[in-house]
């Protein structure tokens, strides 16, 4: 199969443009109170410059720039993924203001840490489309500076460093270089008769962040964590009984993108009592099975650890098996239980009840929501996460098992959201989506980036050809995404009516026919009323 997806940084070989972009940017009115963005994008850039690329790292921007120990472990501190997912959304600021009609841009794909500069003309696949800015939400979790570290206020002309000055200097040049190619490109295009005057940017109206009063815990564990998502777990509390594993569970968990929620938990519990607020809420809990199991030491598999499961005295799963409920061990397994409400006293009582060998919970999320509809479950195949135009956040990549990502930075067209399509997961693969009973309606956005005149891969229609199923129903057949909807444009496949399995799961596998399938996004909405 040919498909060969793939990204980095291309070099533009004009390093004294590339220097004088970085040093407008660093002068601009958009980073002027964001004094940690502007310190992490010239140590990335510089690094660039040096042609140091491959040293940018989760741990050289944590230890070099961000103030972190020698000891950083980034599977414990999100520190450097939430500074660079602020970066990439400072840089959309100052594109869609002041640096709008920039000939060069600095981009940050997802996924990368290294900084790539683009003409204008080929930036647009990494930035919002139709003149439109996407919006910085408040709701947004990785938006907000992590609270032990505030933005700094600018600092003060007195107090200013000397590297401030070669920034004003850059920037004159900066003004000064812009001014001239402006002069030029302006008569260039009226002689050729091509001047337009640049299209207005229509300010999206202000998205209200709705409060965040969930609770997430990781079992076993005594630090908090943040994860790819941007949410922030607590430690360890609440529970009653049971203990701690010897040593963290170091395999390779399948379907999940924080290995770390599985690698502890509680073991032999009687349960957990948790404080909540009045309301309606739906709960995941998150559970793995690291002992039992073909492959593992013990051996065993279904049947060889068993236990109920119990909501304020209810019995919620009667013998439940994490093994045969995740298809394996060493799968992390989430289940969905949507209209959870505290107790009277404002305690919600989670109980386990062993059957066979001790019961054991990996995490427990909790989140409000409308009663009787799970809350909406947007995913991107991307690794962390996304605000489209409407102020929805999709979420980072998750629940997946097999496939690769990939990057080919094609603008999307026909939808508001191209950073919906900033990412695609390609090959043979499967999503295992948790939700609870009910009906769902699916929908997943596609297109083609790769295959076409247009693009890399050359050819037409028939060159990538793929089915879709959802437990074991066949969704769509021999989908071929260049017929339907030509090279670089939106498709969105919609689903109705899909109801889970008895183990709770949505699960989409897509299968290739010719070359590899393909997705880049998937959007589930709870039917009910």
């Amino acid at each position: 199969m040919g498909d060969a997806n793939h990204a980095g940084t291309r070099p533009t070989g004009v390093t004294g443009a590339e220097r004088l972009e970085l040093a407008a940017i660093l002068a601009s009115p958009t980073f002027a109170r964001a004094q940690r963005s502007v310190k992490l994008l010239e140590y990335i850039c510089e690094k660039h410059f040096a042609g140091q690329d491959a040293q940018v790292c989760e741990y050289s921007i944590a230890t070099e720039v961000l103030g972190r120990p020698a000891n950083f472990d980034s599977a414990e501190d999100a520190i450097a993924r939430v500074e660079i997912h602020r970066l990439r959304k400072k840089l959309r600021e100052y594109y869609a203001a002041e640096g709008a009609h920039q000939p060069l841009k600095i981009i940050i794909p997802p996924g990368m840490y290294t900084p790539v500069f683009q003409e204008d003309g080929n930036s647009a696949a990494l930035l919002p489309v139709n003149g439109e800015a996407l919006l910085e939400s408040a709701a947004d979790p990785l938006a907000d500076p992590a609270p032990d570290e505030p933005e700094l206020p600018p600092l003060p002309a007195a107090a200013a460093p000397s590297s401030n000055k070669r920034r004003i200097w850059l920037w004159a040049a900066a003004v000064l270089a812009v001014g001239v190619a402006a002069v030029a490109v302006a008569a260039f295009r009226t002689a050729t008769g091509h001047e337009r005057e640049a299209p207005l940017r229509p300010s999206p109206p202000p998205v209200a962040a709705a409060p965040d009063s969930a609770v997430r815990i990781i079992a076993g564990y005594d630090r908090k964590y943040i994860d790819h998502h941007g949410h922030t777990w607590l430690p360890d509390r609440y529970f009653e009984g049971g203990g701690q594993p010897r040593a963290p569970f170091r395999q390779f968990f399948a379907r999940t993108s924080d290995p770390l929620l599985y690698q502890n938990g509680r073991i032999g519990l009687s349960g957990y009592n948790i404080p909540l607020k009045p309301g309606n809420y739906e709960m995941k809990l998150h559970f793995v099975e690291p002992v039992y199991g073909p492959g593992l030491e013990t051996g065993g598999g279904e049947n060889s650890r068993v236990f109920d499961i119990m909501v304020n005295g209810k019995v919620t799963i009667d013998s439940f098996d994490i093994v045969a409920d995740a298809g394996g061990p060493l799968i992390a397994d989430v289940r969905v239980f949507k209209d959870i409400q505290p107790g009277p006293d404002g305690i919600l009582r989670l109980g386990f009840h062993a059957k066979r060998e001790q019961p054991i919970v990996s995490a427990i999320e909790i989140e409000p929501a409308e009663p009787h509809r799970l809350n909406p479950v947007r995913i991107v195949t991307q690794p962390n996460s996304v605000t489209d135009s409407r102020g929805q956040v999709w979420e980072a990549d998750n629940y997946y098992a097999g496939g690769q990502t990939s990057n080919h930075f094609k603008v999307v067209t026909g939808t508001p959201d191209a950073d919906l399509f900033a990412n695609e997961r390609y090959g043979h693969f499967s999503y295992a989506i948790p939700v609870a009973p009910g009906a769902y309606t699916a929908s997943l956005f596609l297109a083609e980036t790769y295959w076409g005149k247009e693009n890399e891969g050359g050819g037409g229609p028939g060159q990538r050809v793929f089915d879709i199923y959802c437990n074991g129903s066949a969704l769509a057949r021999n989908l071929d995404i260049l017929k339907e909807a030509g090279p670089n444009h939106a498709l969105v496949k919609k689903f109705r009516g899909l109801r889970p399995t008895t183990q709770g799961k949505l699960n989409f596998e897509f299968v290739p026919v010719i070359n590899y399938a393909s997705v880049f996004a998937i959007e589930v909405l709870d039917e009910g009323r």
